[in-house]
């Protein structure tokens, strides 16, 4: 039977690999599953905080106090972080020449619940739907129809993933493959909105479990994002957050503006502590006004909701 020695020596292993994992974490060295971390920067953090409180309750206050100062230098560290990816957020003077609803939602293939979370869709139905893991609302998608005429993406289940349906006429657009799994997972549409253009690309990427293929999806949707002009909208599945690496970076060179927050998207259980791993961002004369996370409807991935205002050309 374990007593307060046994204790304190458990709680000093676990604190020991969590402050090595974000040294890890901090310092970017090449890892597998480091975008992994990376998104779970946070968790990590507060988890090392409650085992360095469980270790001093138990008597280890020296080396409970000792193990705070590494786990509140990587949770500053990554609060400054988060703050130099917001510093594109300023926002106009003036205020929007028009706006529209939009939405992004990682359904869940197989969901059990797809006909409520369709249910849910319609009754308040924003101008323009991106739509992960579209084979979970396949058999409902006649219903959309109804509201949205306009569609791009999942003409053959074989390789549908990713769909985007609108109220608003499609000038131009597409899907493309995502490799190397040639799985549907890139969609780019360009629509007006009362008269003003904007180009909404989704996307879906693969879980950030092997490193080399995240990297060589950003650098597929870096080169897509280079050659669009205007007013653009990026949303989707990104299976990571936005101070890892690999979003970071695609953040600046691609001189995304992020909304307002970061809403928490998985899991569903965990409600706001979650990860915000679905993400939004706009470019040039957009701007997310307003962003936030809705009911899952029997998904694993909460919807993000937003209101994009676009503003005159300067």
């Amino acid at each position: 039977m374990w007593g307060k020695a046994e204790f304190r020596g458990g709680l000093l292993v676990l604190l020991g690999a969590l402050i090595v994992a974000l040294a890890v974490v901090v310092s970017g060295r090449y890892l597998p599953g480091l975008i992994l971390l990376q998104s779970l920067r946070f968790h990590i953090v507060a988890a090392g905080i409650v085992l360095a409180l469980a270790l001093i309750a138990l008597g280890g206050r020296w080396r409970g106090a000792l193990a705070l100062v590494p786990l509140l230098a990587a949770g500053l560290h990554g609060y400054w972080l988060v703050g130099e990816l917001y510093t594109n957020r300023t926002m106009p003077d003036e205020a929007p020449v028009t706006h529209f609803r939009f939405l992004s939602f990682n359904v869940l293939s197989g969901n059990p619940r797809a006909s409520e979370l369709v249910d849910a869709v319609l009754a308040d139905p924003p101008e323009v739907v991106l739509v992960m893991e579209t084979p979970g609302i396949e058999p409902h998608l006649n219903r959309l129809a109804e509201i949205y005429p306009y569609r791009l993406g999942c003409e053959r289940t074989e390789s549908c993933d990713i769909s985007l349906y609108s109220q608003l006429p499609i000038e131009e657009g597409g899907v493309q493959l995502f490799r190397p799994f040639n799985r549907e997972r890139l969609v780019t549409a360009r629509v007006r909105v009362n008269g003003l253009p904007v180009t909404i690309v989704g996307t879906h990427l693969t879980k950030p479990y092997d490193d080399h293929v995240v990297w060589q999806e950003m650098a597929i949707l870096r080169r897509l994002l280079a050659n669009i002009e205007g007013p653009l909208v990026l949303s989707g599945d990104f299976n990571s957050a936005i101070w890892t690496q690999s979003v970071g970076m695609l953040m600046q060179e691609g001189r995304l503006v992020p909304g307002p927050s970061t809403p928490a998207t998985w899991p569903v259980r965990l409600g706001p502590f979650g990860v915000p791993i679905d993400n939004m961002f706009t470019r040039d004369n957009a701007r997310i006004l307003t962003l936030e996370s809705g009911e899952s409807h029997g998904s694993n991935h909460r919807p993000l909701w937003a209101t994009i205002g676009l503003y005159a050309a300067e």
